[in-house]
């Protein structure tokens, strides 16, 4: 996956949660997933980005921002078939659980916007009744795994 260059001036989208201060590093996470909407992005991933952008900071701090925005709703956790926790920029509503596509060959992950309004108009039922039932803070996460087109036919990926 190539690094995102990241403007790091540029301030989220969003507004930030209350107690969440706007430094360096939180403008910087911001900024990445704005640079890149669609990416899936693992702890690793995040740090050499910020490292690129000019913000040093360690794997700790990395860990906690995107707990942080996770925990604020902004970043959606996923955890992918090799085990690894990504981060995608979290989507409101029901589209939360717009269902993605993960290669089981480069673990590359691709939301899947085709079907999704169907698959969401399915879930409704199901989420209303369990929140009835009194349960809280619902997320549903689907994932089909496969390989894409890359890993599948390399001879034809130049």
């Amino acid at each position: 996956m190539s690094t995102p260059s990241i403007p790091f001036t540029a301030s989220p989208s969003w507004p930030l949660p209350p107690g969440m201060r706007a430094t360096r590093a939180t403008r910087a996470l911001g900024a990445l997933y704005q640079a890149q909407p669609q990416a899936t992005l693992s702890v690793p991933e995040v740090a050499v980005a910020l490292d690129a952008a000019g913000v040093q900071v360690n794997r700790v701090t990395v860990y906690r921002l995107l707990d942080r925005f996770a925990a604020a709703g902004l970043l959606q956790r996923q955890i992918d078939g090799a085990r690894v926790t990504r981060f995608a920029l979290a989507t409101q509503g029901y589209d939360g659980a717009a269902p993605r596509f993960e290669c089981g060959g480069c673990h590359r992950q691709f939301r899947l916007a085709q079907g999704s309004a169907r698959m969401q108009a399915a879930l409704r039922p199901l989420l209303r009744t369990l929140a009835q039932a009194g349960h809280e803070n619902l997320a549903v996460d689907i994932a089909v795994h496969g390989l894409c087109a890359g890993c599948a036919h390399p001879e034809g990926a130049a």
